[in-house]
């Protein structure tokens, strides 16, 4: 984290927030915390501790500022044991994620770490995203999960619908036995013919629709969080649910099981959600649900009317 210091001006690096001494003027500062909007501080100048550090019954005893740093660190007691657990809390905090060092780790091991980070520790995966330094947009892992997940689910749609159903008359009499759905649907056999056709899609088609619903389910979804965040107060940028929306597409890849790995992979994605919206939105537990629970309902009408 670059900064400055306060009492020179001098640009600085300091890794965290907290308390440190400038190189250039010698004056202890204390460096804010940007999450929090803080302002950098001069907790004493150089000439303070000149006179800090001066006679001693008549014995002059200099203090260096680091000595001094260490004293004022011991006085203010509970202050500085905040610090240390403000310093363990934002370790790694401007870091960005694995897939944001891709270029310095390489493709096949960002893939494999974001993955474990994602899986292991989201709240931490979500907080590095968040302060990455060139975040981008959309994020290509974020595409390559969606299009795993997308070709999962089609591939056993397909493969199941066709199985029960393999040709148009055996789908008419399947429809005709439930008079709810049956009766609207028959009605007009155009529409009960386009639905059979549609899961008999031809290779084009199918291509794509493979290559697009990726695309559309990451921006829906932001949308979705972006929307949910508004309503719920923060202010939040748009972009970061994009990254957001693309990272948790992870939990797609467990379609590759049907049914159960859909339900899994669903649960999985509300966790991620919470945990990532709390961090996101800078959330407390209770909004974060309230955020999770406003995402689940929109997700699932969109999900009953085809769009996700």
């Amino acid at each position: 984290m670059i900064t400055e210091c306060p009492s020179c001006k001098k640009t600085i690096s300091a890794g965290n927030p907290g308390v440190r001494v400038c190189p250039k003027c010698n004056a202890v500062i204390k460096v804010g915390d940007p999450l929090k909007d803080e302002e950098n501080k001069v907790v004493k100048t150089a000439d303070q501790i000149k006179k800090e550090s001066g006679t001693k019954n008549d014995k002059k005893e200099t203090r260096s500022p680091q000595s001094l740093l260490d004293k004022l660190r011991s006085e203010i007691g509970e202050e500085a044991a905040k610090e240390k657990q403000e310093k363990r809390k934002y370790t790694g905090l401007f870091k960005g994620t694995p897939w944001d060092n891709w270029k310095n780790i390489g493709f096949a091991e960002a893939l494999f770490q974001t993955t474990v980070e994602i899986t292991k520790r989201p709240t931490k995966f979500f907080r590095n995203m968040k302060f990455a330094v060139k975040p981008g947009l959309i994020p290509i892992y974020g595409m390559i999960a969606a299009f795993l997940a997308t070709l999962f689910q089609t591939f056993w749609i397909l493969r199941i619908f066709q199985g029960l159903y393999p040709d148009f008359e055996s789908f008419s009499t399947a429809m005709s036995s439930l008079p709810a759905v049956g009766l609207s649907m028959l009605a007009n056999e155009d529409k009960l013919k386009l639905v059979f056709n549609a899961m008999y899609p031809d290779s084009s088609t199918l291509f794509v629709q493979i290559l697009i619903a990726p695309i559309m389910s990451i921006i829906i979804t932001a949308f979705i969080l972006h929307l949910g965040s508004v309503l719920l107060g923060s202010r939040t940028r748009l972009n970061h649910f994009y990254r957001m929306s693309g990272f948790v597409m992870i939990t797609g890849v467990l379609g590759i099981v049907p049914v159960i790995g859909n339900i899994a992979g669903f649960f999985w994605r509300t966790v991620l959600v919470f945990k990532g919206g709390r961090v996101v939105n800078n959330f407390s537990s209770q909004k974060a649900a309230g955020f999770t629970v406003f995402y689940v309902v929109i997700h699932l009408l969109f999900s009953f009317m085809g769009i996700l």
